[in-house]
């Protein structure tokens, strides 16, 4: 049941990550390291060959703490979150997430220091994307992710200009909360997809005040 009612939200995700690797497709002579599972022995040894001074992170599993030890030899992890934490953390995804409970104010990006948690390391910069309210599923995805690149782009270039950038612990701005895979039930799906259908091309997405949010340089969240 919860395939079938998840099936809209599932095809714009596949879509979207579709139309991600056909933009990469020239990136196809870029030396790859593939193994199923990132805390692989092969990545921890890679780590100790270059001794990294910046590891990026996207879309994997949780770093272990042996992984993350390694690379604090020589450097630091920087993860991009799609989600607005602290607002909202966790998986397996916080659009669809944001879409289930209504809240459509709180899909945007996080880039961020990785630790151990879960989204839970301290804040370099978050930002609410820049919505119109007549995206479809696909277009939602498509540019929660861009504006998600976008950022982390900015974030690696302040980084190699050796700019300092913010370190906010999470909990300074909202307790915030964490959603697991195992709580998105066939219910949860219907609602993201009802709400997308019903609300949330009506709602004025970026009419909102009083949200934190955290910017890296001259840069204003919009």
């Amino acid at each position: 049941m919860k395939k079938i009612l998840s099936l809209p939200l599932a095809i714009a995700w596949r879509k979207m990550q579709a139309s991600f690797q056909q933009d990469l497709s020239a990136l196809s002579s870029v030396k790859r390291l593939v193994v199923d599972n990132v805390n692989a022995q092969a990545v921890v040894d890679l780590v100790a060959a270059t001794k990294p001074e910046l590891v990026v992170v996207s879309g994997t599993n949780l770093l272990g703490a042996e992984l993350i030890k390694n690379i604090a030899l020589s450097g630091k992890i920087m993860n991009l979150h799609t989600g607005l934490s602290p607002y909202v953390k966790g998986g397996p995804n916080c659009t669809n997430w944001c879409l289930a409970n209504k809240e459509f104010q709180l899909i945007g990006n996080t880039i961020m220091w990785l630790d151990e948690g879960i989204d839970s390391g301290n804040l370099i910069c978050t930002e609410r994307t820049l919505l119109l309210g007549n995206e479809s599923l696909l277009e939602l995805h498509q540019k929660v992710m861009t504006h998600g690149h976008d950022l982390l782009l900015q974030a690696i270039a302040s980084f190699t200009r050796n700019e300092d950038l913010p370190n906010v612990k999470q909990d300074d701005i909202d307790s915030g909360r964490v959603f697991y895979s195992k709580q998105w039930t066939a219910a949860k799906a219907a609602s993201a997809y009802a709400n997308y259908l019903l609300h949330y091309r009506v709602n004025k997405l970026n009419d909102i005040q009083g949200l934190d949010v955290i910017t890296i340089g001259d840069r204003k969240s919009e």
